[in-house]
């Protein structure tokens, strides 16, 4: 396989941005392999610890915002999911004989919005989502959309409407299986200072000062971060970042200064 001093500018390995992104393709591959499996094993033990271990795991990626069990152990291998949340998603699982009157009443509900005349209902997140009338929504974890974002509702089983991006890949899969489940939705006007959550990665050549470099750049332009890890190997470090931010022209310009960092290879939303 090849090594992460290709990925250095200065060693004259590779020489077009074609195989600097093969490269990085490739060790993407194998660190979303651990991410996967680290995820795997942390959701298997909370499955033990809250007796549920003939849950299904693709019903539990549904009920937080993912379209299959593979999401959502990436998103727990990178900490973008808690323990807590694993076990509150747990503990509000419907029992076997709940869960066909649950998925009745969606049915009904979705029948009624075909039915009449569409409306919409306004949400706490400042979303708009056309046919339903004041249903709980909720932005999805998978790929946390961004105002002006276009962004679709998916309905989901017990917890009222998941918004997506709509070019996201878990929204893709669950359309595939149950187009039927899809909502039209817009942004509204948010109520007050309204922040959302958004993932950028951050891959640069290591040295000291690196991080140092990049939350200045962070503090500059006022945005607040709740999560960060780093990794780094053979010379080259990758930083996850999980920051708020009010829309998305504010990511793309902190983006395109995180970019202009001495050393940094890319500056990218996940």
């Amino acid at each position: 396989g090849p090594s992460r001093d290709w990925l250095n500018p200065a060693a004259g390995y590779i020489h077009s941005s074609r195989a600097r992104h093969k490269v990085r393709q490739w060790f993407n591959s194998v660190g979303l392999a651990e991410t996967v499996a680290v995820g795997r094993a942390t959701v298997e033990r909370e499955l033990q610890r809250e007796g549920r271990t003939g849950a299904s795991l693709d019903a539990l990626a549904e009920r937080l915002g993912f379209a299959k069990a593979e999401d959502l152990f990436a998103a727990v291998g990178r900490e973008d999911v808690g323990h807590r949340q694993l076990q509150e998603a747990l503990r509000d699982e419907p029992s076997p004989a709940e869960a066909p009157q649950r998925d009745a009443a969606i049915d009904e509900m979705l029948g009624e919005r075909l039915a009449r005349k569409s409306r919409a209902g306004e949400a706490s997140e400042g979303i708009l989502v056309v046919g339903v009338d004041r249903l709980m929504t909720q932005l999805a974890r998978c790929c946390k959309p961004v105002p002006p974002d276009p962004i679709t509702g998916f309905v989901t089983r017990g917890r009222g409407v998941s918004v997506h991006r709509s070019n996201c890949r878990s929204l893709a899969y669950l359309l595939e299986r149950q187009p039927e489940r899809a909502l039209t939705a817009t942004w509204g006007q948010a109520r007050g200072e309204r922040v959302h959550a958004a993932d950028i990665v951050v891959r640069a050549s290591d040295r000291p000062g690196l991080l140092k470099d990049i939350s200045e750049v962070l503090a500059r332009e006022r945005i607040n971060v709740t999560g960060v890890s780093t990794l780094s190997r053979q010379q080259l470090a990758t930083l996850a970042f999980t920051l708020e931010v009010r829309d998305l022209p504010q990511l793309r310009q902190t983006l395109d200064q995180v970019a202009g960092i001495p050393g940094v290879l890319s500056a990218e939303r996940r």
